[in-house]
């Protein structure tokens, strides 16, 4: 759409300074994997959950985890497949990943749908943002931008960030909804004050257009200071990304930016 930036468009009445479009895409093979590998917060939750349960068949969740934490999928596959079939919510998101990807088990699309669908529509925070986010990508489900925003913003309710990110994005694009940029903008920064690295750098680039809120580049250049501080960035991503934003800031804006980060940061990304 024309009044959507493209990256490496120059922002109006500011010298050269190029910018990177929101977007629902991450990088391949991520999206699904999120909470099959990258799960931190979501295992720990896990643990406290189970320490409380008399059920038997949490020693064998926690077991699975364990095991794929370690990369023995071959050993959360036939820990998980049992407690799935009885109604696991949590064996039937984490069974529906490894299908996905053909994780201790050969690849079955179909399978991975089914168990993914389920543990979504019995409230699995993980499955549904997964669910959500193959509804709108088209990629293994056919891509359908209604069910996408519906998964996305169940679980982006129940403080996913990603999933909060694709809910900005899909306000930003216009998929599925009418294009809202101060919808795109609220959800955008929710997903950014939780952490989101994307959706930081996407903040920063909404701030520096004006997009949904007042444009306010030292605050674009804050968020892109912020989001690149991530290990989601390569050192040569972080060095281009900042020299691209902090390149028409003076002395004085440069020193402000480093400020207002620092405070940001002290705050947990909630005083920004």
């Amino acid at each position: 759409m024309s009044n959507i930036p493209t990256p490496g468009m120059d922002l109006p009445g500011v010298d050269n300074i190029q910018i990177f479009v929101p977007s629902a895409k991450r990088t391949n093979n991520t999206i699904v994997e999120l909470y099959m590998i990258d799960r931190y917060w979501f295992f720990a939750l896990q643990i406290f959950v189970c320490l409380y349960s008399i059920e038997a068949k949490c020693d064998d969740y926690i077991s699975a985890l364990e095991a794929s934490k370690k990369n023995d999928f071959t050993n959360a596959f036939k820990l998980l497949k049992p407690l799935a079939e009885k109604g696991d919510v949590r064996a039937q998101g984490e069974l529906g990943a490894l299908y996905l990807f053909g994780r201790g088990t050969p690849r079955d699309i179909k399978l991975g749908v089914h168990w993914t669908t389920e543990a979504a529509k019995k409230g699995l925070a993980s499955a549904q943002f997964n669910l959500g986010s193959m509804y709108m990508d088209g990629e293994v489900v056919t891509q359908n931008y209604h069910e996408a925003m519906k998964w996305l913003l169940s679980a982006a309710g129940q403080g996913v960030p990603p999933a909060q990110a694709g809910v900005a994005a899909m306000f930003y694009e216009g998929n599925g909804v009418p294009q809202d940029f101060r919808e795109a903008f609220k959800w955008m920064k929710i997903a950014a004050s939780n952490g989101d690295p994307e959706a930081q750098l996407n903040l920063g680039t909404m701030y520096a257009f004006g997009q949904g809120t007042n444009r306010d580049v030292l605050k674009g250049a804050m968020w892109t200071f912020i989001a690149t501080d991530s290990p989601s960035y390569s050192p040569s991503e972080k060095s281009s990304l900042r020299e691209l934003s902090f390149k028409t800031l003076n002395k004085e804006e440069f020193t402000k930016v480093n400020e207002m980060s620092k405070k940001c940061r002290e705050s947990n990304l909630k005083d920004c």
